[in-house]
């Protein structure tokens, strides 16, 4: 997951969205793959295949 979301090094607004200054998963951002929450918020290690579904969702809270 880690090559995929260096991808977004050519869209820097996306980036800023997904991933704070140290390249981390932003805590309101959820990151699916395959159907299964992203474990690895740090390293972001979690195996993508070619065919791999990713989905980035924003967590909402509020009452």
């Amino acid at each position: 997951m880690q090559a995929l979301l260096q991808a977004l090094d050519g869209c820097p607004a996306m980036r800023g969205y997904v991933l704070d200054d140290q390249g981390n998963l932003r805590r309101h951002v959820a990151v699916f793959v395959d159907g299964a929450m992203a474990r690895d918020r740090v390293c972001l290690s979690d195996a993508v295949t070619s065919g791999s579904e990713i989905y980035v969702v924003q967590a909402l809270s509020g009452g």
